[in-house]
């Protein structure tokens, strides 16, 4: 029993150590990073990535922050967006997937067709393009970043696998005691429901927090500039200006060149900060919630 005990706790130990190992592998990219980001721009170019800083340098955080009002507008409209997509995404999906899982609703076959065929196929760039802008009229208009991707029909159908796996004993006690539709929605399986919630509003979040496409073709105004979109207008100025600099002109400047590698390492930490702090609390839920979404039906 001893021996058992012993082979058991050097079984455990192995494993954390592997697992503890893994960690650090999948951590070391990010260091990498982190550590070229403040590195001088010249020794990235001569000794290329390392895992410590040789030469200490903030000028790609200087040229980032320059503009520390556009800068922080943008982090401002893209925490705006992110927050009010993923309230709305939530109450959409849920809304919509509830009803598909209540076996006496009419044509809710059909409406669960309808709403996965918009996961195969779309109605085109111009066609959209035409939508939003002239029937909608949500050129330049913050709500042209949020209602567009506010529903899916891929997060309709993992939230309606997870609602189909909840006991019905749940919602047909209620229902004798006189609850209606909308109170078990939000009273009984919301509450049930924070696996799914918190996978699905990860998953928008990303989205959301990513979002630079919608900027270039609806967005005119610098002041609805997201913080992807600014960001890649700075990394595109910076190698065309770097570029374009002839060798009299880096001399005037002495030798300078513009960082567009720490300019590109700078910002990839500056926009997944707040994405790589919020994950650990959704951890336990995102797992769960995406296993059970996806197998049960």
């Amino acid at each position: 029993m001893h021996h058992k005990t012993l082979g058991d706790r050097t079984l455990l130990t192995v494993f954390y150590i592997t697992i503890i190992g893994f960690a650090l592998i999948c951590m070391l990219p990010l260091w990498i990073t982190l550590a070229a980001s403040f590195t001088n721009e010249l020794e990235l170019i001569r000794n290329g990535y390392s895992l410590w800083i040789s030469q200490f340098d903030l000028t790609a955080y200087k040229l980032i922050f320059t503009g520390t009002q556009s800068v922080y507008r943008a982090y401002s409209v893209t925490i705006i967006t992110t927050i009010g997509g993923v309230i709305l995404t939530l109450f959409l999906t849920s809304s919509l997937a509830y009803p598909l899982t209540v076996s006496t609703l009419k044509y809710r076959h059909r409406i669960t067709f309808f709403t996965y065929v918009t996961m195969v196929f779309n109605g085109g760039l111009v066609p959209t393009y035409i939508l939003t802008t002239r029937m909608l009229h949500l050129h330049n208009n913050i709500w042209v970043l949020i209602i567009p991707g506010a529903l899916n029909g891929f997060n309709v159908f993992l939230m309606k696998n997870y609602f189909s796996s909840l006991p019905e004993a749940l919602s047909e006690s209620a229902k004798i005691d006189g609850a209606s539709e909308i109170y078990i929605y939000f009273k009984i399986i919301l509450p049930l429901s924070a696996p799914i919630l918190a996978t699905i509003g990860l998953f928008s979040a990303m989205g959301y927090w990513n979002e630079w496409f919608r900027v270039l073709l609806f967005i005119d105004d610098q002041k609805l500039f997201t913080l992807q979109y600014l960001i890649m207008r700075l990394q595109q100025q910076a190698e065309f200006l770097n570029s374009s600099l002839s060798s009299a002109a880096r001399a005037a400047l002495g030798g300078a060149t513009v960082p567009t590698i720490g300019i590109r390492v700078a910002t990839a930490m500056v926009s997944i900060g707040p994405i790589v702090l919020l994950y650990p609390f959704l951890q336990k839920y995102f797992i769960k919630g995406l296993t059970v979404g996806a197998v049960k039906g």
